[in-house]
C-alpha cells in the first residue's frame, strides 16, 4: 500500500470508503504522562467524493483495488 493506490476501506460500524490514498502519516501520542508511555498511530488520508477522510489504520480493514506502480 502506497500513496496513489486506489483503496477500499471498511471502517468502524461498517462504513465503507473507496478512494485514492493521498497520504500516510504516523503520529506519536502520549498514552500515559505519568509513566512516559507513548503510542504510535498511523493515519490514512483518503480522497473520496471530493473530501479527504482521515482514518486510523488500527480501526480499518484496507483492500488495495489498483496499485499505482
Amino acid at each position: 500500500m502506497q500513496i496513489g493506490d486506489l483503496v477500499k476501506i471498511k471502517y468502524i460500524m461498517d462504513q465503507v470508503y473507496v478512494g485514492v490514498l493521498v497520504d500516510i502519516r504516523e503520529k506519536r501520542e502520549i498514552f500515559s504522562e505519568k509513566y512516559g508511555v507513548t503510542h504510535t498511530a498511523t493515519y490514512l488520508y483518503v480522497l473520496c467524493n471530493d473530501n479527504i477522510e482521515v482514518l486510523d489504520k488500527e480501526d480499518c480493514i484496507v483492500q488495495v483495488i489498483n496499485e499505482d506502480r
